[in-house]
């Protein structure tokens, strides 16, 4: 049977496997929230369209912001590091959504939220290509694309899931802790 990122050594599979897993986390919290923010925004925080736009699109700013920063850090100071960095910046972000400060706390965790996940793919995609054989990089980097789109999938389904139980706080709590994970997992020797 062959190893789940193809024929590469079993170094090279730990580390891949370690590395989707912590970047599909963080995705997962990106996701969780998409289908339950507007909710929130236009329910408890009794705000309307432009306040949910303001929020929802603000995540994409620094998202768009941090890949160039964490891209230099990460040639810098090492991919694991940016990773970790990241994943943290992301549970920062899952505990500002507990914070009562209504929409600023929302809009902040967003922003914080955007440069976590920006970090965290840019990081791994580096790692990815570092670690991957030659004769193989294409074909895990493609699959690396999974992690994202995979928790970009579930991630909404889990997030109405948790809101529909528990209530937001559930949620919030589910954005917290993937990205801790997400940091135990890259804390790990591969």
């Amino acid at each position: 049977m062959s190893s789940p990122a193809g024929t590469e050594s079993p170094g090279v599979t730990r580390a891949f496997t370690g590395i989707f897993a912590a970047t599909m986390l963080n995705l997962i919290a990106v996701g969780a929230l998409l289908p339950v923010l507007p909710l929130y925004v236009k329910g408890p925080l009794g705000e309307g369209d432009l306040a949910v736009g303001i929020v929802v699109g603000a995540y994409a700013v620094t998202g768009v912001i941090f890949r160039p920063v964490a891209g230099h850090l990460a040639d810098s100071r090492g991919r694991r590091w940016v990773l970790i960095l990241g994943s943290a910046s992301s549970a920062v972000a899952g505990a500002l959504l507990f914070v009562p400060l209504g929409l600023a706390a929302v809009l902040a965790s967003r922003l914080v939220l955007g440069a976590g996940e920006g970090s965290v793919f840019t990081a791994g995609s580096a790692w990815v290509a570092d670690i991957a054989p030659a004769g193989n990089r294409a074909r895990l980097i493609g699959i690396y694309g999974l992690a994202v789109w995979s928790g970009l999938s579930i991630g909404p389904a889990v997030g109405h899931a948790l809101m529909t139980l528990g209530g937001f706080k559930l949620v919030w709590l589910l954005v917290l802790l993937t990205p801790v994970v997400s940091v135990a997992i890259a804390l790990r020797r591969h």
